[in-house]
């Protein structure tokens, strides 16, 4: 019974840390998500403060994003419409259908 006891509170341990370590705006990976620039006609973009820009600078190239975004009109403008600049978006994440933004 202690054994028992003893892995499943190893396997809880060990799935935190991996969450804990995990960051929150790289759900589906650079690439994929860089590509998805490309490909999407609209996007959510969500507001972020300077601690989690920083922890999101760590996967990002800031500057890769917004040159991908300044080539699609469509982000432009759904951008725009949400109050934002190009200038601003710090980040990405999602894929082509549920990509998320966001703004510094």
């Amino acid at each position: 019974m202690n054994m028992i006891k003893i892995i499943a509170l190893t396997a809880t341990l060990v799935a935190g840390v991996s969450a804990a370590s995990a960051n929150p705006y790289n759900t589906m990976g650079g690439v994929n998500s860089l590509q998805a620039i490309q490909e999407a006609s609209g996007a959510t973009v969500l507001s972020i403060n300077s601690n989690e820009a920083i922890s999101l600078a760590r996967d990002t190239d800031v500057a890769s994003v917004q040159a991908l975004v300044k080539n699609n009109k469509w982000l432009v403008e759904t951008i725009e419409r949400q109050g934002y600049t190009v200038d601003q978006i710090v980040g990405v994440s999602g894929e082509q259908n549920s990509l998320t933004l966001y703004a510094l």
